[in-house]
């Protein structure tokens, strides 16, 4: 989604940090500002401030976690599966493709936590929010899969975030992608981004219903009297 595009009609109106303008109401059905500040690579600056988002639920965030990485290795497996570049890259030692969440580098295991962290405000964004699935009957509607809208609109959100987590904590923009060096080529606009890539962003969101419900959780739909 590119600065100059519009979110579908349909998803709330929020703030640049990701707040609803209303949080006491549901949010009102009108246009988002594109997440990416510009179109000029060397000018980059996400939209999101990291230090807005309070950490999930202690009691299920790393086990949110080490689901998201399962995901995000099988998406780069998916990827490879179509892409022969890919392909030859995964047989390299990648810092951030190890065997399980045990091996990962603590750094990369703090990124993907504020990537965990990150999700209910995802969910807001879009009129959405978390509960425990106990509470299913008093909560209403649970969303089992977002639409493509939503899953565009959250992928371009989630890359603002991985690049604003990335750039804090000190990663350096480069040609070459090199998670040991902590350098990569993606501190650009989402509409900047090859297709495969934006397609990983976006199956990372595709899998948060499904991994929240293995820790207890499911999405509901916001409605008037909704308390947060």
């Amino acid at each position: 989604m590119s600065p100059s595009a519009t979110a579908p009609s349909d998803l709330p109106k929020v703030n640049p940090g990701g707040q609803l303008q209303a949080e006491s109401a549901p949010p009102s059905h009108s246009s988002l500002p594109a997440s990416s500040a510009n179109n000029n690579s060397s000018t980059y600056t996400p939209n999101h401030d990291i230090n807005s988002t309070p950490p999930l639920d202690p009691s299920i965030r790393e086990a949110v976690s080490e689901e998201l990485y399962k995901r995000y290795k099988q998406s780069r497996r998916d990827m490879a599966e179509k892409d022969e570049t890919e392909k030859a890259k995964l047989k390299e030692k990648d810092a951030s493709l190890q065997d399980g969440w045990d091996q990962l580098s603590d750094h990369l295991k703090a990124s993907t936590r504020a990537q965990a962290d990150d999700i209910p405000r995802k969910l807001r964004m879009i009129g959405y929010y978390m509960a425990k699935d106990a509470d299913a009957k008093t909560n209403g509607h649970i969303l089992e899969t977002f639409s493509e809208a939503e899953l565009e609109f959250l992928g371009e959100v989630e890359h603002d975030r991985w690049a604003a987590e990335r750039m804090k904590s000190g990663w350096t923009s480069s040609e070459q992608r090199n998670s040991t060096t902590q350098q990569t080529p993606f501190f650009v606009p989402y509409s900047q981004l090859e297709q495969k890539w934006k397609d990983v962003d976006k199956d990372m969101v595709k899998g948060v219903p499904e991994i929240l419900k293995k820790s207890g959780y499911r999405i509901y739909k916001r409605e008037e009297n909704t308390k947060l």
